[in-house]
């Protein structure tokens, strides 16, 4: 991961970061102003109805030639957190509709994760008329984030703009990766998942 990284700022690379105040790329990276590209939102989400990722996807793989596209997650994210509360009472203002809405893929995912740790922190729940966010060190909700950061490399890796410059169908287009990291904010540490994702011929990934 180490080369990763030092390659990755060598390219000013596209980070898909959540947009939590405590987590800063630039501490992370201890990176220079100008150094990274950064796409930030609740929770390191990738949709392809996000026209500001999308397009901040195709000007950086396309115009600025990235080499490394870094889906960040970090532990205790309070968007996920709030995928596994229960929703708030009805009726919802347009602010709570925006949000439930933004976080209803991360739900999707607690509800239908077989991962051990995800699943015995759904049983814990069952039956809970109101569920409440996971405790910050709960193996659940820490799998949960790590499972939210893979979702965001599946989608991102399935959208037009990714398959289509893999293929290099408008000539421009040349090798990048995606990989999906998790930042713990207690001890500064990230953790490479290991689901990197390269073009089909693009030669070894960088370890």
């Amino acid at each position: 991961m180490a080369k990763v990284m030092t390659s990755a700022l060598a390219f000013a690379p596209i980070t898909l970061w959540c947009s939590d105040s405590r987590v800063s790329e630039g501490t992370v990276f201890k990176a220079q102003p100008g150094t990274l590209f950064t796409e930030r939102n609740i929770a390191n989400r990738f949709s392809p109805d996000d026209l500001n990722v999308r397009s901040a996807v195709a000007y950086g793989v396309e115009d600025l030639h990235v080499k490394h596209i870094i889906v960040m997650g970090h532990y205790g994210c309070g968007g996920v957190a709030a995928a596994v509360a229960s929703p708030p009472p009805l009726p919802w203002d347009s602010a709570t509709v925006a949000v439930q809405q933004w976080i209803a893929p991360i739900r999707n995912v607690y509800q239908s994760s077989e991962r051990e740790e995800v699943v015995a922190l759904r049983r814990e729940n069952e039956g809970k008329a109101n569920v409440p966010a996971p405790n910050l060190h709960h193996p659940g909700f820490r799998a949960l984030v790590e499972e939210n950061v893979k979702n965001t490399v599946r989608a991102l890796t399935l959208d037009s703009i990714v398959v289509e410059s893999y293929l290099n169908t408008t000539g421009k287009s040349h090798p990048f990766w995606v990989h999906g990291w998790v930042y713990d904010i207690e001890n500064g540490e990230v953790k490479d998942l290991g689901i990197s994702v390269g073009p089909p011929a693009g030669g070894a990934l960088v370890d």
